[in-house]
């Protein structure tokens, strides 16, 4: 894993970053089919990436942005890029990445994939990890401590688009390790708060900001949402 210098704060890379934001940039989209990767597609204009830059700034203090060594993505000034463990397909190994690169109080982690996701929500999950946190230690037991809180719309968790205390680094560092590539099994391991539908649904955009692409259809389905969405504020 490499990573650039940190141009937006000026922080060593030591130092501890607050609310570090990263964004899983890899995936060659091929249920796309769009012949280009699935962070340079493009919608309203801008493409995933500078969306998803743009909502994860809006929230954390720093950005870091995982994707292959061979994936050439274009950075907004500031923005942190590490590469994915060589050898290592699929999200689990940029989550990893992603969270190694920097100290952190608490992570943000976004897929490239959720364009509608506002920061807002993201927010109210980093509010409630940072609540876990203090009633933690407020109680002062041997209990372990909440690393993550991860909505599970429709009763399916979201890894992606969750909040991440330091302790889960290195509990999905070392399930990565053990061979497992899938971000959804590999969060089984830690100690998680899961937002059921119920709680999903009072979160700001509710359901429908975990709405993502991986076909044609959600491609086309997303740029008619987006025209409409042009429209009404026009």
């Amino acid at each position: 894993m490499s990573a650039s210098a940190d141009g937006a704060t000026g922080r060593a890379a030591g130092a501890d970053h607050g609310t570090l934001g990263v964004l899983v940039a890899g995936g060659a989209g091929a249920r796309l089919d769009s012949g280009r990767p699935k962070a340079l597609l493009e919608l309203g204009g801008r493409t995933l990436l500078a969306r998803a830059c743009e909502t994860l700034a809006a929230v954390c203090d720093v950005v870091v942005v995982a994707a292959p060594e061979s994936l050439a993505v274009p950075l907004p000034a500031g923005v942190v890029r590490v590469h994915d463990p060589p050898g290592v397909i699929g999200p689990l190994g940029g989550m990893v990445a992603g969270l190694s690169a920097r100290p952190y109080r608490r992570a943000i982690v976004l897929g490239v994939d959720f364009p509608f996701m506002p920061p807002a929500l993201l927010r109210a999950l980093r509010a409630r990890l940072d609540e876990a946190i203090v009633a933690h230690e407020a109680m002062a037991c041997g209990a372990r401590a909440i690393e993550a809180i991860v909505p599970a719309p429709g009763g399916i968790a979201q890894p992606l688009v969750a909040a991440y205390a330091p302790g889960a680094r290195d509990v999905l560092a070392a399930r990565l390790a053990s061979g497992e590539r899938a971000p959804s099994r590999a969060i089984l391991a830690l100690a998680a708060t899961v937002l059921d539908d119920a709680v999903v649904e009072t979160l700001p955009g509710g359901h429908m900001a975990f709405f993502n692409l991986n076909t044609p259809a959600d491609l086309e389905t997303a740029r008619r949402r987006m025209r409409m969405m042009t429209e009404s504020r026009g």
